[in-house]
């Protein structure tokens, strides 16, 4: 996600874009190369992790925690009505987090429509807070996913955008051949990546005498994979490619993969999508309300993914998982196919179609 909030409006014909957000490393230099004006909102958050509410309430460290950041939040607040009131936009675009819930309830405080995003099959807290006055809910998921949540009239499915290269110019299924080393494409995220990176250090041999190996081990993990490649003997350092992060190279990458080790973020698993690439997903167990394990269930159960919880990961069951799928032709083909389901190439036009109705909607005459 390159921002959590769009504010668009039209002035002379032409959409003026500002973006909210976090200001993560990741998120000003996307934005910075794509010349995309933005501002920064070092919001406060509340922390869940998926314990339940007991542990929650009795982790007093997390719970002091969220208690400072109540008066970030109120801090965001007033400095996304100041936003509001000099960008002066026809409407705003919040994809949900914790920079998004300042923004959309200054929005509506001040009068300004707003359209929310849902990526996961489980509606987060942001969401679900901005939906009873959102003027329209995009989401990527069918919409009776989401019984119970307030708005769901207002809710139009979308699906989840991804960049152009993620497009496919072909369906066609995986093209591993069990004569040959298979590609295998792993990453994790900067939040996850460690059980999984462990997991490759402890079995890399192993790892290479059966596939040829880009591993994307974030930031954190780059220096011991490194150190590792080289420990490697020389024969089998071919096979390993260890970098810390992809951006234009990320496409590319998926093409090159037979299958893809990843875990259920939602970005994730659309450019899967897109790309018909079978993959072996591994939810994070720490992510808020579960959600990449409830999202990683409902594609599961379409069978368009092996899902692989992480304790089962441990030891060689990784190794054993990828082996399992690559020499399993017949699997990889109706996961490709399973998968290409989701794919909506149409989702960032969808979008921001429902923008432009909301905006149309409230501008004399009708038309922007």
């Amino acid at each position: 996600m390159l921002a959590v909030i769009a504010s668009i409006r039209e002035h002379n014909n032409q959409a003026q874009i500002l973006f909210v957000c976090s200001g993560r490393d990741y998120e000003l230099k996307l934005l910075e190369e794509s010349g995309i004006d933005y501002k920064i909102i070092p919001s406060g958050k509340y922390r869940r992790y998926g314990r339940g509410r007991l542990r929650e309430a009795l982790d007093i460290r997390t719970q002091l925690k969220n208690a400072q950041d109540v008066g970030r939040v109120a801090r965001a607040y007033a400095y996304s009505r100041k936003i509001i009131r000099q960008f002066k936009p026809d409407a705003v675009f919040i994809k949900g987090g914790y920079v998004g819930l300042p923004v959309g309830l200054a929005a509506g405080h001040m009068g300004v429509p707003y359209v929310i995003h849902e990526s996961d099959v489980t509606m987060g807290r942001t969401n679900q807070k901005l939906s009873k006055k959102a003027s329209a809910i995009a989401v990527t998921f069918p919409i009776e996913a989401y019984q119970g949540i307030a708005g769901q009239a207002k809710m139009h499915l979308t699906g989840n955008p991804v960049r152009p290269e993620f497009y496919p110019t072909h369906h066609s299924a995986s093209t591993a051949d069990t004569r040959q080393k298979p590609n295998i494409l792993i990453f994790a995220g900067s939040q996850g990546a460690e059980a999984i990176n462990e997991n490759i250090f402890d079995n890399i041999e192993l790892f290479c005498r059966n596939f040829n190996l880009l591993h994307i081990t974030g930031e954190q993990g780059i220096e011991r994979a490194l150190y590792i490649r080289h420990k490697l003997p020389t024969e089998l350092q071919k096979f390993y490619e260890p970098v810390s992060f992809l951006t234009s190279e990320m496409a590319p990458s998926y093409r090159w993969a037979d299958v893809v080790v990843a875990r259920a973020g939602m970005n994730s698993l659309a450019e899967l999508a897109a790309m018909s690439k079978p993959a072996i997903i591994i939810p994070l167990p720490s992510s808020t309300a579960n959600h990449q394990l409830k999202n990683a269930l409902y594609l599961a159960k379409q069978g368009a993914i092996r899902i692989l919880p992480q304790d089962d990961m441990e030891g060689v069951g990784l190794v054993n998982e990828v082996s399992k799928l690559t020499s399993d032709p017949e699997a990889l083909s109706y996961i490709s196919s399973s998968v290409h389901k989701f794919f909506r190439p149409q989702a960032a036009d969808d979008i921001a179609r429902l923008i432009v109705g909301v905006i149309n909607s409230r501008t004399p005459g009708g038309k922007t």
